[in-house]
């Protein structure tokens, strides 16, 4: 699949952040799985996540988990877990991709982006589709600017 430019919106979603390596970006979504069967709330999407670099060469830096669900939730103090009505974006590239590999679809990205001259924000999202008890990897770069606009 090629790189397309599209917009990605969920309601209801709950979401947990944290400041971690790109390696253990699993550890969120085991976190999430656990925490929603103590919820009275049901998934209706696709778990996801955005990663934001916080050093040079993208190590490290803060993923926000996101879960779509059924309704409204009022969560109590609970600091690593928050609670948005939605989540838009409007204007973002998308590249899907079987074997997840972020660096490489950054890369992807990028040399689109260069080529088309687009300019993309540092942070991406990677919503992961369940098929036949494996998971394809869609990978969303928000647009800042395209060129001749």
């Amino acid at each position: 699949m090629g790189i397309d430019m599209c917009s990605l919106v969920f309601n209801n979603v709950l979401t947990y952040e944290v400041v971690q390596k790109k390696e253990d970006w699993q550890e969120g979504i085991t976190i999430m799985e656990d925490t929603i069967v103590n919820k009275d709330v049901y998934k209706n999407g696709p778990l996801f996540f955005s990663f934001s670099p916080n050093s040079a060469e993208g190590k490290t830096g803060k993923f926000t988990y996101y879960l779509p669900i059924n309704s409204t939730l009022h969560l109590t103090e609970e600091s690593n877990f928050s609670f948005q009505d939605s989540l838009i974006l409007e204007r973002a590239l998308l590249l899907r991709q079987q074997d997840i590999d972020f660096y490489s679809a950054y890369e992807t990205f990028e040399n689109y982006a260069n080529f088309h001259q687009i300019e993309l924000d540092k942070k991406y999202y990677c919503v992961l589709l369940e098929v036949y008890d494996d998971y394809i990897a869609d990978f969303y770069v928000p647009i800042k600017e395209q060129g001749d606009e």
